[in-house]
């Protein structure tokens, strides 16, 4: 067997082989192909579709809609983890307001004067900074 017929027997695989589960990263073994995925979609937006006919004929609050599960890949893992860490960290910086301990310190982020309006700290990461406004060039 030749690469090249090798590799064309590998494009060729179904989408919801082990093979391309594991290309995008599908950690819980449910593997999905592009079908599946549709129709979870349109259950998605049968619900959509039902809220908005419950709130037309009943001029209610809809009831929670939860959409349909999707398999976790390893992205929606990392993410898991980020904002558990992330969350743990505010409730001890919470904890720690709460108790007093930061009494007379400066908050992260926080300038001590006043700048210019609009003006953003040094102290925030770039990730944070707000977005630079366009110039009109002619």
């Amino acid at each position: 067997m030749t690469v090249r017929r090798l590799k064309v027997l590998i494009a060729g695989l179904p989408s919801h082989s082990l093979y391309k589960s594991q290309l995008r990263g599908i950690t819980d073994g449910q593997r999905w192909g592009d079908e599946t995925y549709l129709l979870a979609f349109i259950a998605d937006m049968l619900q959509a579709q039902y809220g908005v006919a419950y709130v037309g004929v009943t001029n209610k609050q809809p009831p929670q809609m939860t959409p349909y599960p999707r398999p976790e890949t390893e992205a929606d893992v990392a993410n898991q983890t980020e904002e558990a860490q992330a969350n743990a960290r505010a409730e001890d910086y919470l904890e720690l307001l709460s108790s007093g301990a930061l009494e007379g310190q400066q908050a992260p982020g926080e300038t001590s004067g006043t700048g210019a309006p609009g003006q953003v700290p040094r102290s925030l990461p770039d990730a944070v900074q707000p977005p630079q406004e366009a110039t009109a060039t002619n």
